[in-house]
């Protein structure tokens, strides 16, 4: 038995966009955030219905991988497949297309499930499963863990105030809020001219309403590839950990 892969058509509209014309990454994973919350609609398993037996699902990593990202107005295809589970983890992945069928990002994500009042793990049910043909499996992958940055971050640390709009419907921030934190700790000169290639980002502890968080980065230039490690931290607890790759970009966006 096979997953069912979900395929959801969109077209990029402008508020999904940065100054330079392009998806941002966040809104990338926006995207496939989207297409798993609509297949799980399709299938009658929705958020409200998870959530009425006290649960919801939450994500600990993704790993996501870009060849490009889609410029405004471009019209592109989200799909996704639940592949895998096992007691505690759930593996979903995600592929960005155009409409020749070119590969544009993919993304590869683990999902628990939490007990919602008690904020604890708790064990998959078949029955939220079930329906996706996802297939149960021991022998199920560990995803690498991104490294700690240096003790001396390269660019000044950033601090911003966890505000309501930043919360989701499991009463925590949004997983897609990390990714504008860590990315927007670089400089903006940085980001005009590299291109970001791949994440992997870990979640780690949860942040909460009000909370000041710190966005920090060391970047390790290696040539035409440099990697930045990024922290975000609620006074010295490691909320988030991910490692961004970039390449330096041959035509420089204006």
């Amino acid at each position: 038995m096979t997953a069912e892969i979900f395929s959801l058509d969109h077209q990029i509209v402008f508020y999904e966009t940065d100054q330079t014309r392009q998806l941002t990454a966040g809104m990338l994973v926006n995207l496939f955030m989207l297409a798993s919350q609509e297949q799980s609609n399709h299938l009658d398993l929705t958020a409200q219905k998870v959530q009425s037996m006290n649960l919801g699902w939450v994500v600990t990593q993704h790993l996501v991988t870009i060849n490009r990202l889609p410029k405004l107005g471009e019209k592109v295809v989200i799909k996704t497949q639940a592949q895998n589970y096992n007691r505690f983890f759930c593996h979903r992945y995600f592929w960005l297309e155009n409409q020749t069928g070119e590969l544009l990002a993919k993304m590869h994500s683990v999902f628990v499930l939490i007990d919602q009042k008690k904020r604890k793990l708790t064990k998959v049910l078949p029955e939220l499963v079930a329906p996706y043909g996802s297939v149960y499996t021991n022998k199920i992958e560990h995803l690498s863990e991104p490294k700690k940055p240096n003790i001396q971050p390269t660019y000044p640390a950033k601090t911003y105030r966890v505000r309501f709009m930043d919360l989701d419907g499991n009463h925590h921030v949004n997983n897609v809020h990390y990714f504008d934190w860590l990315i927007d700790a670089m400089p903006r000169e940085f980001l005009l001219t590299h291109h970001l290639k791949a994440v992997n980002i870990r979640y780690k502890h949860e942040v909460y309403y009000g909370q000041l968080i710190t966005s920090q980065v060391s970047v390790t230039d290696l040539g035409q590839q440099l990697i930045s490690y990024h922290q975000i931290l609620t006074q010295d607890l490691e909320n988030c950990r991910a490692e961004c790759h970039w390449e330096k970009m041959t035509t420089l966006i204006k």
